[in-house]
């Protein structure tokens, strides 16, 4: 796992060096300067000129240092800084004045004041453009002319490179109005929680970490509650199966999925379970879709309640499904199963009762628990709702939910000591011990009807297998995401669809092991 850290926490690095290592100011801008121009080179071995819009502070000093790295690679450096010199802090004023020589010696070094909105015209047609006005210290929104800056960049076609955190993005939290679309962020110190989140996901590009000379041994004892997952821990996530395990010891699922007008959704869930690799998958359905299912899915086993008239659950299907919700290892109760008045008694006798062993709690089942959520007990549970159920379920608007959401995710899963699997882009698990652990797969191919049935599926077959919450939610994510990823092999996103999902379980697994596994 890649930790990830608070502005804060960056900025005492910050410190340190200068402090307590007596490491100058200046000498980590220029490390910083050095490794960034070698970053930019290597991407980008044929461009032959940048643009750079510099600021009044480090950011900005980061960039005069930048620009002055690659003039001396023979790169033209046109510079654009904002406000009067005087205005500098003291390392971005001496970058600025070390360039300010320069160009009197050379050709391919420009530095230009900035006055009006039409000079950043100037850098259209660089070949890359280099963002190094406000970084990591930025919180709010942007104000003229700065606003009115990034709008102008934005438009441009050309590639886009972020010093430290895009111009516009709150390094904490991943919020901003208006940000610079980088396609690419060299990130300094070390990574930082924002530049994952909310628009941070959205706008950042590739990220790739610069250390700053003084090595990242210092985080190692600064704590963080926040980590990126890496392909290495699926790997160790997996489950371990021995020589002898049968269907039985190789997990028992129960899903209680669909109804009349959602067979789909219990077809896509039951069926995941068995493709995570559980040994029985059972699926509990109205008696009237049972035929379609067997048709679609001969593998599932069906626990059928009702009658040929019945189409959705009741409170009276308990009793019928009572034994095999005590026999699963888990049971995945909600996708598909609708909105009917009895459907949801349904589900609050279910928590109320608290027959079952461990429970996957998802999507119509989620819009039942919001009326009896403050005294369900959820310790046995993992909860899964993409951000509009989650602001269904606690009452929140989006746009609470988007002002931070580690925050308020963390707080959920420790208030109800739940695993929280907040599904969106990325995807974010938020453990009942307080860490939040952000996903590193996936593509806007999942945005797609029964996407999510396939991962509630992934996540009850790990459990059952693995019998840990945290690390099968975890597991489940990366996979489900992964699968999306691998499909772009043959498809674009647009074509990927849930079932095909499904059916490519084992591919991404099959691909994990191969990157870790020797032959």
């Amino acid at each position: 796992m890649i930790p990830l850290y608070s502005n804060s926490q960056i900025r005492a690095l910050d410190s340190f060096a200068i402090n307590k290592l007596q490491v100058p100011g200046i000498v980590l801008m220029e490390n910083a300067a050095l490794g960034i121009a070698e970053i930019i080179l290597s991407r980008f071995p044929e461009i032959s000129s940048v643009g750079i819009v510099c600021g009044r502070g480090n950011n900005g000093g980061d960039g005069f240092a930048v620009a002055r790295q690659l003039s001396n690679k023979g790169i033209d450096a046109q510079v654009i800084y904002l406000g009067d010199p005087l205005s500098m802090s003291d390392d971005c004023r001496t970058n600025f004045e070390i360039c300010s020589n320069l160009i009197k010696l050379r050709k391919n070094l420009k530095l230009t004041q900035f006055s009006g909105i039409k000079q950043i015209k100037l850098i259209q047609n660089s070949d890359l453009i280099i963002d190094a006005i406000l970084g990591s210290g930025f919180s709010g929104e942007l104000k003229e002319p700065i606003a009115s800056i990034i709008n102008e960049l934005n438009k441009f076609k050309t590639v886009k490179v972020a010093l430290d955190v895009p111009t516009g993005l709150n390094a904490d939290t991943g919020n901003g109005n208006i940000i610079f679309n980088s396609d690419l962020t060299i990130t300094l110190g070390e990574f930082k929680k924002g530049l994952f989140v909310n628009k941070g996901y959205e706008f950042c590009g590739e990220i790739v970490l610069r250390e700053i000379g003084v090595g990242l041994d210092y985080f190692d004892n600064v704590f963080t509650d926040t980590f990126l997952i890496e392909p290495e821990d699926a790997y160790q996530f997996l489950p371990k199966r021995n020589k002898r395990i049968n269907k039985y010891s190789a997990g028992k699922v129960l899903t209680i999925a669909g109804s009349y007008q959602y067979p789909g959704a219990a077809i896509l869930s039951a069926g995941s379970v068995l493709y995570s690799g559980a040994g029985a998958s059972v699926l509990a359905i109205p008696k009237s879709v049972k035929k379609f299912i067997l048709k679609k899915f001969t593998e599932l086993v069906t626990q059928s309640y009702g009658d040929e008239q019945s189409n959705y659950l009741t409170p009276d299907d308990y009793k019928n499904l009572e034994q095999k919700i005590k026999w699963a290892d888990v049971v995945a109760l909600g996708p598909g199963i609708g909105r009917e008045e009895d459907t949801q008694k349904f589900v609050h006798q279910f928590l109320k009762k608290k027959d079952f062993n461990f429970a996957v709690i998802d999507a119509d089942a989620l819009f039942a628990l919001r009326d009896i959520l403050a005294k369900t007990d959820l310790r046995k549970c993992i909860l899964t709702p993409h951000y509009g159920e989650f602001c269904t379920l606690t009452s929140l608007s989006l746009e609470e939910l988007d002002k931070d959401i580690l925050t308020i995710g963390k707080d959920f899963a420790q208030k109800y000591k739940t695993t929280l699997v907040l599904k969106g882009a990325p995807t974010i698990t938020f453990s009942a011990d307080g860490n939040c652990f952000i996903n590193s797969t996936g593509n806007n191919g999942l945005a797609k009807f029964g996407s999510g049935d396939v991962l509630t599926g992934m996540i009850a077959g790990f459990y059952s297998q693995i019998k840990n919450s945290t690390d099968a939610a975890l597991l489940a994510v990366y996979l489900h995401g992964l699968t999306a990823d691998l499909l772009l092999n043959k498809k674009t996103e647009f074509g990927i669809v849930a079932s095909e999902l499904m059916k490519n379980i084992p591919a991404s697994i099959n691909f994990i092991k191969r990157s870790f596994e020797k032959n």
